[in-house]
């Protein structure tokens, strides 16, 4: 459905996209008003069910609605990129959680804010972790999150997007790391937390 400066937008895809879209949440309105399911979940489900149906069916048909063979024109090569931003995503999902068990919504989106924004540039630091407390465990958690090695628009802009799906086994393995890491501070921040 993406176009360039001098191109036209694809509205047969994007009216398929929307319809999936929308069905999705037709369903999942479906399910919760009338077998008492819980809507979110349902609504998700069908989403991505039907999302995924939709892109094999807009490949198979080109801007005009003439079938065409299957995915011609798609660059595969943005799906590593894609993986690696998931991976930045959770990244920033094991910080949240870390964070939400000490502090407040807006907090903790500053917090992560501030990760995603300074992360993308190596040498800065955000906390001193020579202090004492939550602030060493956050700090030490957001002196590793190097978020620039998940970001790879520059180089698919620039024609340079050849890199191996073992960059993104690496990168893997780094996040695994990383929210396991961010999981164990959030279960050490928890553990004296009285619920209310």
């Amino acid at each position: 459905m993406a176009f360039d400066a001098y191109g036209s937008t694809d509205t047969f895809a994007a009216g398929i996209f929307a319809l999936a879209m929308v069905l999705g949440y037709v369903m999942g309105g479906f399910s919760n008003f009338f077998l008492r399911r819980p809507f979110v979940s349902d609504a998700v489900f069908s989403v991505v069910l039907l999302v995924t149906v939709a892109f094999v069916v807009i490949n198979f048909y080109n801007k005009e609605g003439k079938p065409q063979e299957f995915a011609t024109g798609v660059d595969w090569g943005m799906v590593p990129a894609a993986v690696l931003i998931l991976f930045a995503l959770w990244i920033l999902a094991g910080l949240a959680l870390a964070c939400s068990t000490r502090f407040d919504m807006i907090p903790t989106l500053a917090i992560c804010y501030r990760v995603f924004s300074v992360g993308h540039h190596v040498g800065l630091s955000l906390w001193n972790t020579r202090g004492k407390g939550l602030l060493v465990g956050l700090g030490a958690l957001h002196d590793h999150a190097k978020l620039a090695a998940f970001w790879f628009a520059d180089a698919i802009e620039m024609g340079k997007s050849e890199f191996h799906w073992g960059y993104v086994g690496k990168a893997f393995a780094y996040v695994v790391a990383y929210v396991g890491a961010a999981l164990a501070v959030a279960i050490a921040l928890f553990e004296d937390r009285e619920l209310s």
